[in-house]
């Protein structure tokens, strides 16, 4: 009996250290987990980027860059492109590309040209340098953290990058290192004739009026409850406005797009319809950056498109170019530079992808903020019922009076007859005769808004 009480009390103390130790090793693993998830959140190399206010956290980015031009800039007489590989190319307005000696294979992001001198900046901290020549040097950046993007604002050269780098340079040779207040990876950088804005991809923005000052705020921090939340893919100066390309956060793949003339307040474009269709028939959509076209944005995009963004939110072209993402474009004397994935290339003429169409409610704000609403029906049709502070120029007298009547050529018209055919004939023929900025509103049925009868003082 005393045998048996020992064993069953060995075979207790048996199963309870097994127990034990079955509950040490899960504690253990629990306990290994969280120190290796805050080791991947601190880690320098980690795709993972720290949260700045927002309640999500970035997805990774893929490790690897498809192999093509990343980049392009306007030198000229022709156009840098810059790529994987350490490829620069220069490109001819024929859409030849002369291949410049190479410096580095590290993979080059961004290039800019001004007043002659030339830089590229890339991985690894590289910062190629040329003034007036295809001879490009490497010059020291002081830095092995990657730079992403560069551009001139106030006589200075700026270049960012990983971990907040911010650089700076009054020649393009010799760079120093600005505090940029930011721990993230800053991916653009562009500037105007008054500001320049910087960002990351979370949404912090980092802006300055004079290159000696800079603020930071983050969007996703300052809107939050009041606006969707966004990534940042880019940002760029569009005439006197700052455009950033994203997306949503909650709907990846659903381009989103903010403009800014100061940084203070953004506003969101709508995609309610491309191509005529509800815009997420469209998606998933990635707009890499932006380009102005007089008064419309071209966009390009990852999966080889290029869409147009009018202030209608019902009037947006997507036009598809190539199988290959488009990564860059300038925008020049109405033609379109394009580059991309797999070192791809084309020149376009603008106005193939413009659109030209304008719904009543945009028509309307137009008007409102100094558009010109031009009938060009008959005198009859005119006379019986048109749109109230309409300019009438019948359809075949438009190369005779419109230049008469609208001599300012930058001014926006907007076209409408009957259903909209003879206001497309008007729109054309006021673009051979100059006119920037020409729409078709379509025909008179489509405008729900006041109308009046007779021969106003506006119409006449």
């Amino acid at each position: 009996m005393a045998f048996k009480d020992s064993l069953l009390k060995k075979l207790i103390c048996l199963i309870l250290s097994v127990i034990f130790l079955a509950m040490s090793s899960g504690c253990y693993s629990q306990a290994i987990s969280a120190v290796d998830a805050d080791k991947v959140l601190a880690s320098p190399g980690n795709t993972q980027a720290e949260k700045t206010g927002t309640s999500l956290v970035s997805p990774p980015k893929e490790s690897t860059v498809p192999e093509g031009y990343r980049a392009l800039c306007d030198a000229g007489t022709t156009y840098i492109a810059v790529g994987t590989g350490g490829r620069i190319d220069r490109i001819n307005s024929d859409k030849t590309a002369a291949r410049v000696p190479a410096v580095t294979n590290a993979c080059l992001n961004d290039v800019i040209s001004s007043n002659g001198r030339d830089v590229i900046v890339g991985d690894g901290g590289i910062i190629l340098f040329s003034k007036n020549s295809d001879d490009f040097k490497t010059v020291k950046s002081g830095t092995k953290k990657s730079l992403f993007s560069v551009a001139e604002f106030q006589g200075n050269f700026w270049a960012v990058g990983e971990d907040g780098m911010l650089l700076r340079s009054n020649d393009g040779e010799r760079w120093e290192p600005i505090d940029s207040g930011i721990k993230n990876n800053i991916i653009s950088i562009s500037a105007n004739d008054r500001m320049c804005m910087a960002l990351t991809r979370e949404g912090q923005i980092l802006m300055s009026a004079d290159g000696s000052v800079w603020e930071l705020t983050d969007y996703n921090v300052l809107y939050e409850g009041y606006s969707e939340l966004f990534w940042f893919h880019s940002i760029r100066a569009c005439g006197n406005a700052f455009v950033i390309a994203g997306e949503y956060q909650k709907n990846p793949g659903y381009p989103a797009v903010l403009s800014s003339e100061t940084g203070e307040v953004w506003s969101v474009y709508e995609f309610r319809k491309i191509n005529g269709e509800p815009g997420e028939k469209s998606f998933p959509l990635t707009i890499n950056t932006v380009s102005v076209d007089w008064d419309q944005l071209v966009a390009a995009c990852g999966n080889g498109s290029i869409l147009t963004i009018s202030e209608c939110t019902e009037c947006h072209k997507l036009d598809t170019l190539s199988s290959r993402s488009i990564n860059d474009m300038v925008s020049s004397d109405g033609y379109l530079v394009l580059v991309g994935d797999g070192f791809w290339l084309d020149i376009r003429k603008s106005d193939a992808f413009r659109q030209y169409n304008v719904k009543a409610g945009q028509a309307l704000k137009d008007y409102q903020n100094g558009a010109y609403i031009v009938d060009v029906r008959t005198d009859e049709e005119y006379i019986e019922r048109h749109i109230k502070g309409a300019i009438h120029i019948p359809v075949d007298n438009i190369e005779i009076e419109l230049e008469q009547r609208i001599p300012d050529k930058s001014r926006k018209l907007i076209f409408y007859c009957a259903k909209g055919v003879r206001a497309q004939t008007a729109l054309e023929k006021a673009l051979l005769m100059g006119y920037e900025k020409a729409y078709n509103l379509g025909g008179i049925g489509d405008w729900p808004y006041d109308t009046e009868a007779g021969v106003s003082s506006g119409g006449q």
